[in-house]
């Protein structure tokens, strides 16, 4: 059975699910489960996984690749997310199927950096770089005063809610939305996409979306509403046009 069989079988599962498991292998919002930011438990969050955000943005022409310097992360270093950036993502990218974008979202001299979009038929994966102004990443650092701090999960804080049942996972990256969730999809419509979802909530990292059992949308837009990044209190709002002109390809070459 291929890895996005399995993925998609996984996920199909953890939808009929009703408890969000006390241990994760990573601290991600995948598979329309989500551990939250604040104000509920995460032994009984059962959320599905989807975005919004507004300010339009534009991505770049295709090109080639000379824009990334000739290189691609999905192809030349990707961090794994739960076997969604697996060997035929990389070997695809390695054959030129995914395109560099240079969207930004700055505020507070924080900026959300797009660097890569890498699209499959039911698959949407997005590199960003969460950048200070000299270019570099900034720190992976959190403001807990006034949380109840009783340990950690792949370095975010875990805190205690006085009268709450069970504990929450602080987020790097913060939303105010009431999903809690800083990204999603929409269709030309404007409507949400309801895929699966999942990202690093690193300083870098990807983006994933998968669908199961159903092909994505043409055109989508990417939603960005994040309002924390680490300590920094902020408003990152904005839009990106995901570039699906390979797609098609880029699902044949990664089977």
């Amino acid at each position: 059975m291929s890895i996005e069989k399995i993925v998609k079988q996984s996920i199909t599962k953890q939808i009929d699910e009703t408890r969000i498991p006390d241990v994760v292998d990573q601290r991600v919002r995948q598979s329309f489960h989500r551990y939250h930011e604040k104000k509920e438990p995460v032994t009984m969050m059962k959320k599905r996984l989807v975005m919004m955000g507004l300010v339009a943005a534009i991505v770049l022409p295709t090109g080639v690749y000379a824009a990334l310097n000739g290189t691609s992360y999905f192809a030349d270093k990707p961090k794994d997310l739960n076997s969604l950036v697996d060997e035929g993502v990389k070997r695809a990218a390695a054959e030129g199927l995914s395109i560099p974008i240079d969207q930004k979202i700055t505020d507070q001299g924080i900026t959300i950096h797009f660097t890569e979009v890498y699209a499959e038929e039911s698959k949407v994966l997005l590199h960003y770089r969460i950048e200070q102004q000299n270019g570099e990443l900034v720190p992976f650092e959190f403001d807990t005063t006034g949380l109840d701090v009783v340990g950690e999960q792949n370095g975010n804080p875990v805190y205690q809610d006085k009268g709450v049942e069970g504990t929450s996972v602080l987020n790097f990256i913060g939303t105010s939305k009431e999903d809690h969730l800083p990204f999603y999809l929409t269709d030309e419509s404007g409507k949400e996409v309801e895929v699966g979802i999942a990202d690093h909530d690193k300083p870098e990292g990807v983006l994933a979306f998968l669908a199961s059992g159903f092909k994505l949308p043409q055109p989508l837009t990417l939603n960005v509403d994040v309002n924390r990044i680490g300590k920094t209190a902020g408003n990152w709002k904005g839009q990106i046009i995901v570039d699906q002109s390979k797609a098609e390809e880029a699902t044949k070459a990664a089977k």
